[in-house]
């Protein structure tokens, strides 16, 4: 994955993270423009060489059967899984292999239409199952047809349930289990579902969702399917499908750590426990703050929107030889399989209002290695509504720039595109990761800041030791026909790191 590929995966991620709070119904994805065209060839040149691997596997069984040859248990396990896709990760792959996933005929039909469900599996972080949709006549239907589909970054389509189409995950209990995320898409219509992501494949699609705690306990998983529409055809098409559990949870392992350290600025971060399961290793981090960290808060307007306010702690993961195999932090530098899968986060009940509790999920570390945890501090949202006024004569004779905590935004040069009626501003930002800004003019009109052209492609560039990204690119404003006299730049969001920390927690074995 280039540097491009990855500030892209990490801002969305980091995006929808905010929206992973209670009561909160925003999201802070934006996208920077794209080349299109190198994109489609990376994409043509994956689908060439997966269709050669297909045609050499193929003739691979052929000359194995007719030879009364011997067929490994994984390359048996990819015949027959639909969960071995060189698109999914390691941990779902392995734990396929190794037997953890199940085979459904589970159907419905109405009108015309039938919703299958071919493959399930599922532990005590996520849960995966496969599906297709078939007409009348047996022929396939696009199954990606139950979702509206935006792009919203290079290779990042997002996908949203439609209309009063519901699919989630319950315990015994009928407690809903699978953790729901709050969207906004680029319509502006607000979208709450359960689902984590979506995987098209063919005539196939899966989907997958990330559990949360009351799923641990569950001897059995209910996956509840509840469309309404497919495509133009009204109906109803609904399924409850358990899933055993009783296989999983005998190889989920939980090794209580309960170590605490209080950082400078009065937060305390808990490690609860590593668990270690068949797709993933997670680890449960629990934070606070102290008496003494809430009166800091206080004096810094900064921090809060509304009264909610966005952290995260920042760590890595390291072996006994020092090599980082997990990482919270924006390290573009190691595999993008040792970055986090998923986070789950939630606020605790009412009698616990301040503290949070985290889940981050890895690919599963190896049973017979030693690790250790390493905190380095905490990366936050922050609002600082910090503005600068210029006038555009002294723009042309130098840039001018804009800086807050470590991030900086200059502004190059602004022109104005008459064919498509906008302005042009050429900005540079080194950031952590992410700033977000208006543009509004001496007479305080806001610019609308076009995000959905991708004709202008952004430079992107990472320095591995500060961990900041520069980033060179036009910005659109649309709706300027005439230059202005004197702009106004007013950071609205900024991510920003605190890496002054140095915890250190052996973290046990698997087989210990």
């Amino acid at each position: 994955m280039n540097v491009q590929d990855d500030f892209w995966k990490r801002k969305i991620e980091k995006s929808l993270d905010h929206i992973q709070v209670p009561e909160s119904v925003f999201t802070f994805a934006k996208e920077l423009p794209f080349q299109m065209e190198q994109q489609q060839k990376r994409k043509l040149t994956r689908k060439s060489k997966w269709r050669k691997w297909l045609t050499i596997a193929a003739a691979s069984v052929v000359i194995g059967i007719s030879a009364g040859a011997y067929i490994s248990p994984s390359f048996a396990a990819y015949i027959k899984s639909f969960f071995i896709r060189p698109e999914l990760d390691e941990g779902l792959q392995t734990a396929t292999k190794e037997g953890f996933s199940e085979t459904t005929e589970a159907s419905v039909t109405d009108h015309g239409i039938t919703l299958k469900i071919k493959e399930i599996m599922a532990d005590t972080n996520r849960l995966i199952f496969t599906y297709s949709l078939e007409n009348k006549n047996g022929k396939f239907i696009d199954p990606t047809i139950l979702f509206a589909k935006e792009q919203w970054g290079p290779e990042q389509t997002m996908y949203f349930v439609k209309g009063l189409n519901a699919f989630y995950i319950t315990n015994e209990k009928g407690e809903i289990v699978s953790t729901n995320t709050t969207y906004q898409t680029k319509t502006g219509r607000m979208v709450s579902q359960s689902i984590d992501r979506v995987f098209p494949h063919g005539h196939h699609a899966d989907l997958m969702f990330a559990l949360n705690d009351k799923a641990r306990e569950a001897k059995r998983l209910f996956i509840h399917i509840d469309i309404h529409q497919i495509g133009t055809v009204e109906g109803e098409w609904k399924l409850k499908i358990p899933v055993n559990m009783n296989k999983s949870m005998m190889a989920t392992k939980t090794i209580p750590i309960n170590k605490t350290y209080v950082t400078k600025d009065g937060l305390q971060v808990t490690i609860k426990n590593l668990v270690h399961s068949p797709t993933l290793t997670s680890i449960d981090i629990e934070t606070s703050w102290t008496e003494e960290g809430k009166e800091r808060l206080k004096s810094h307007p900064e921090y809060w929107l509304g009264d909610q306010m966005f952290y995260q702690p920042l760590f890595d993961i390291v072996d006994s030889n020092g090599n980082i195999v997990a990482t919270t932090l924006p390290r573009w530098d190691i595999e993008m399989s040792k970055s986090a899968v998923f986070v789950y986060k939630k606020e605790l009940p009412s009698q616990h209002p301040d503290v949070v509790r985290w889940r981050y999920s890895f690919l599963p570390f190896s049973p017979k290695g030693t690790y250790t945890f390493v905190f380095h501090g905490i990366e936050r949202t922050e609002f600082p509504n910090q503005s600068m006024t210029f006038s555009v004569e002294d723009l042309k004779k130098q840039p001018i720039s804009l800086r807050y905590k470590g991030n900086t935004l200059t502004l190059h040069q602004l022109r104005l595109d008459e064919r498509k009626q906008a302005g042009i501003l050429e900005i540079e930002e080194n950031t952590y990761l992410l700033m977000d800004f208006k543009v509004s003019d001496e007479k305080q009109r806001v610019y609308t800041i076009n995000t959905k052209d991708f004709s202008e492609t952004p430079i992107i560039q990472y320095d591995r030791n500060s961990m900041m990204y520069n980033i060179k690119r036009n910005t659109i404003l649309e709706g300027m026909n005439k230059m202005p006299k004197q702009l106004t730049i007013t950071l609205t969001t900024v991510i920003v790191s605190y890496l002054n920390e140095n915890w250190h927690v052996s973290l046990p074995a698997n087989n210990e």
